[in-house]
């Protein structure tokens, strides 16, 4: 396969969500991009697999290339355990064979396969706050009518050997039955300071240089209190956080929230893989040239150590001026990311019974938030992670997907399933489940900032934060763009198609007025006429009634 053109303005390695935000906001203004993926699908680290195509990718093989230019996959550690058919094999082997169990179970093993194609799970889950950053530039680039969304339901936290329903609005903090009289006006009182408070005023500048931990003693917050707020509202895997980062963190979530429901959130319908796409899909309409299962063996560089180009897998050069390359790939021409690299275990599960079955809540469709704090399972550090109902379009019809993840110490032994299985085996009680995927992936720690290094003509990316937010790939996008083309507007909107004039409509809508105008002038030296007659045209013939003829009829 021959690429043409040959010469552009920036070449995108990865189709992760930065890398396609960065190719829409050049393409916009008028930029040539040429966008590769190794990888026959869009997303990368952002992308969502069907469970078939997960199946697939286990088999593949991702040695490393021996090129300057080294892609390394982002799954690691994957792991697939089909549940089902496991308790199907275990049944005909220890069962009589006129049994009926092994018949029933053959089908519910037969309707499971048929669903896998409509399975979609997310390498890198991530929500967006209702009125948050990625929203807003949905909304002002034009870029949301890619996009379909479904509001988060809840949020749920391990209280007291339980999951509970944390209390996130007004509302829910008066009606909750964990919380004593006292702790409500407790509760009330702090997150209405938060909300409240503006951060340029006073009361709250004199929170600057002080912990978290003196902010809720100030406010006389019970224990109990303080594992909600940290677990719902503050929601960090640190200890004892600045109080102003905390109080921050409080204001934001508790803006949001209202918008589209009780919660401050909102999910892509079919997952967040569909975010990455809708941006691709923007780009390729300004122009940007897209070919995936293409890979880059060598990244090309001129006498004064410039950029100048990229060798593609086939041996073709392609030229161009700048170059924004993926976190997953490696050459000595890169600058790679050294600092707050975290390494992060998934499990999820798909079920047939929702995780908040004992809450006895009537929603199937819907999205819960999960936390679990450190210590609650016997976890070192905090899980948190979501469940989806149908309606999400995650998991297919009557199933239920769990996908929790924590982080872990880079040099450790330990496998995904043994930092994660038990955490995931309490949570749905072993009832029910169909299928079990644990998998490992690089993150960043969210509180580690990366400015753009523009070396070479060179810029590489970040690994996405560990976090449930957009807030720094966005920010890293706009640093990105603001660094290759400094002083243009960063993704304008689009306008819409109805909006579009084309040349050819303004030569329709000029000989159209013209042909309005000479029939107008026609009819009005008939009517001076005072009689019917022929008026000539270019449309045509026009017989035009005057008022003498309207009267003898």
């Amino acid at each position: 396969m021959e690429i043409t053109p040959t010469e552009y303005d920036v070449i995108v390695i990865g189709t992760g969500i930065t890398e396609c935000i960065v190719a829409a906001a050049c393409s916009r203004i008028g930029k040539t991009v040429l966008h590769l993926d190794v990888n026959r699908f869009y997303g990368e680290q952002w992308s969502s697999f069907t469970l078939s195509g997960l199946e697939k990718t286990k088999g593949a093989d991702y040695t490393p290339q021996t090129s300057p230019l080294q892609y390394n996959h982002f799954l690691q550690d994957l792991s697939l355990q089909n549940v089902l058919q496991e308790r199907q094999c275990e049944l005909e082997k220890d069962l009589e064979p006129d049994n009926e169990q092994p018949a029933r179970m053959a089908d519910r093993l037969a309707k499971f396969e048929r669903h896998k194609r409509r399975v979609n799970i997310d390498v890198t889950p991530k929500l967006c706050y209702s009125d948050g950053p990625m929203v807003d530039l949905l909304r002002s680039s034009n870029c949301s009518r890619y996009l379909e969304f479904k509001a988060v339901n809840r949020s749920l936290v391990h209280h007291e050997g339980e999951l509970i329903q944390a209390p996130c609005n007004r509302e829910q903090v008066f009606n909750s039955k964990h919380l004593k009289v006292l702790e409500k006006r407790l509760m009330m009182k702090f997150v209405s300071f938060a909300l409240q408070t503006e951060e340029e005023s006073e009361e709250w500048k004199q929170w600057e240089g002080q912990e978290e931990s003196q902010l809720y003693k100030e406010f006389k917050l019970t224990d109990n209190l303080v594992k909600l707020v940290r677990a719902s509202l503050v929601v960090t895997d640190k200890k004892n956080i600045p109080a102003h980062e905390a109080l921050r963190s409080i204001k934001t979530y508790l803006k949001n929230v209202g918008i589209y429901g009780s919660m401050p959130y909102i999910c892509p319908i079919y997952g967040a893989g569909e975010l990455p796409q809708a941006f691709a899909r923007f780009s390729a309409v300004f122009g940007s040239i897209y070919v995936l299962d293409m890979g880059v063996n060598e990244l090309n560089f001129d006498e004064g150590g410039s950029f100048e180009g990229v060798t593609v897998q086939t041996g073709q050069k392609l030229s161009g001026k700048y170059c924004v390359v993926s976190p997953n790939y490696s050459a000595s021409e890169l600058q790679p990311q050294e600092r707050g690299l975290l390494k992060v275990s998934h499990a999820v599960v798909l079920t047939e019974k929702s995780v908040k079955e004992k809450l006895k809540l009537e929603e199937k469709d819907d999205v819960s938030l999960i936390n679990i704090l450190p210590g609650c399972l016997q976890n070192k550090r905090r899980v948190w992670g979501c469940e989806y109902g149908p309606g999400s379009m995650l998991p297919a019809e009557d199933m239920y997907m769990l996908h929790v993840m924590t982080t872990v110490d880079q040099d450790t032994s330990s496998s995904p399933e043994g930092d994660l299985g038990h955490v995931v085996d309490h949570l749905t009680e072993s009832k029910g489940t169909l299928y079990k995927i644990f998998f490992s992936t690089t993150m960043t720690d969210e509180s580690v900032t990366r400015t753009p290094d523009l070396d070479k003509n060179v810029i590489q990316t970040s690994h996405p934060a560990y976090n449930s937010s957009y807030r720094e790939c966005i920010a890293e996008a706009r640093q990105v763009f603001s660094t290759l083309y400094p002083g243009e507007e960063f993704l304008p909107a689009a306008p819409n198609p109805e909006d579009i004039k084309w040349p050819d409509d303004e030569e329709t809508e000029e000989n159209t007025n013209e042909k309005t105008e000479e029939n107008t002038n026609g009819k009005t030296e008939a009517i001076k006429n005072g009689k019917t007659e022929e008026v000539e045209t270019e449309g045509g013939t026009d017989a035009t009634p005057t008022p003498a003829a309207v009267e003898s009829n």
